[in-house]
């Protein structure tokens, strides 16, 4: 892949991430949005030898995914300002030091300082990066700056201008008239369909002739799990029945990823989404971790 395509791809996942991480502030509790809730007591071990890690025993922590967004766009703001080849060299040395040791957020903070020049260092220190990053809830506020300041990557504007054809194709009347035009679509990258369904998901009314159009245009059923679990979550929201089986499926094969469906299957309050829901869980309740079991239990009964 040639450097300023890599490059796009890179700013694709960002965009990405960047709306998962706006979606998980608003609908997760502040507390549990702080990746050092313990501050200076992170990482303290008792005269026991014991260690107590803050919402370790919470069961919507497994399925959050605020702590990895967050830390995802912190490194990425590092690796920014640092350069790459500073920072990589960095990891690489980072990784020697402490192959197969316990470590905490100040010893990768505090080495990564110690390896970066001087000119560089008054941008950078670990108090501000613990108050800015790691104590605090919510979107961090350079990585707030960079967004508002950051025009969208060129993939990701393709992106925008399908979701337009889509949303001119959805407000059609049911019998077109002789002078509309067929849309043309373009061919996406599986990024990019994650990210056309997310602007979707957006819209108040899908047609279900559009969901036909949708599923036939990208053969949605036959993508990766991140693509099919917004096609399941489209299908969900519109009451979309013929593609019910895609609910089903997923929700058995893709467990892991499926949490979120389950609770979304039993807030619609649809009496065939909620038999849905529970019909699936009972052929694969066997098969799931236990704590996922429970939490899912906890939605359906």
């Amino acid at each position: 892949m040639a450097p300023h395509e890599a490059q796009e791809q890179q700013e694709l996942r960002a965009c990405l991430r960047w709306h998962r991480l706006q979606d998980e502030v608003q609908n997760s509790p502040e507390e549990m949005q702080v990746l050092r809730p313990n501050k200076e007591k992170t990482g303290h071990v008792s005269d026991s030898g014991s260690s107590v890690i803050r919402h370790g025993l919470n069961p919507e922590k497994v399925f959050m995914q605020v702590h990895y967004l967050k830390g995802y766009f912190l490194l990425r703001f590092l690796a920014k300002r640092l350069g790459e080849d500073t920072y990589f060299s960095f990891l690489r040395k980072f990784v020697h030091s402490f192959h197969g040791q316990l470590i905490l957020s100040q010893d990768f903070l505090q080495m990564l300082l110690e390896n970066i020049p001087e000119e560089k260092r008054p941008e950078l220190s670990v108090g501000n990066i613990f108050r800015d990053w790691l104590e605090s809830s919510g979107i961090p506020q350079p990585l707030q700056r960079e967004r508002q300041a950051r025009a969208e990557c060129g993939l990701a504007q393709q992106v925008s201008a399908e979701v337009a054809k889509w949303v001119r194709v959805n407000r059609r009347p049911r019998k077109r008239k002789r002078k509309d035009r067929e849309e043309v679509f373009e061919k996406l990258l599986p990024d990019q369909l994650v990210l056309l369904l997310e602007h979707l998901l957006e819209q108040k009314t899908v047609t279900p002739r559009t969901l036909q159009s949708l599923e036939r245009t990208y053969h949605l059923s036959e993508q990766d799990a991140e693509v099919r679990h917004r096609w399941c979550e489209l299908i969900v929201k519109h009451k979309y029945t013929k593609a019910y089986r895609d609910v089903e499926r997923f929700l058995q094969e893709d467990q892991a990823m499926g949490i979120y469906l389950y609770g979304e299957l039993m807030l619609s309050e649809d009496p065939r989404q909620q038999h849905l829901a529970r019909r699936c869980f009972e052929l694969s309740r066997e098969q799931m971790d236990r704590s996922s079991a429970e939490v899912v239990a906890e939605m359906l009964f």
